[in-house]
């Protein structure tokens, strides 16, 4: 579902999670399961940032969107300097924003 790289990037498969402020609340998942169609797994899966303030409904039906303000509070609370997403298809092949 994601990984730490030397406590200062948080990489997960999708995004974030409005059910989850730490990596803590993360570690207590049952992960040894089918991805759920809702809940925090589901979210760390398939949720993307936005360009919005809070978090918003996902158009892809599952997880949510999410904004620099819950990037940025997520990444202060747990001590990280960056969020590295694998899931987005980006053409130049990365984003850096």
């Amino acid at each position: 579902l994601a990984a730490t790289i030397d406590k200062q990037l948080f990489c997960p498969h999708g995004g974030l999670s409005p059910s989850l402020d730490t990596v803590a609340q993360m570690q207590q998942l049952e992960r040894f399961q089918e991805i759920p169609h809702e809940g925090p797994i589901c979210d760390l899966m398939w949720s993307d940032p936005d360009d919005r303030v809070g978090w918003g409904i996902s158009p892809r039906g599952a997880g949510y969107t999410f904004g620099q303000d819950v990037s940025e509070h997520f990444n202060h609370t747990n001590g990280f300097e960056f969020i590295v997403r694998a899931h987005q298809l980006v053409m130049e092949g990365y984003n850096w924003s």
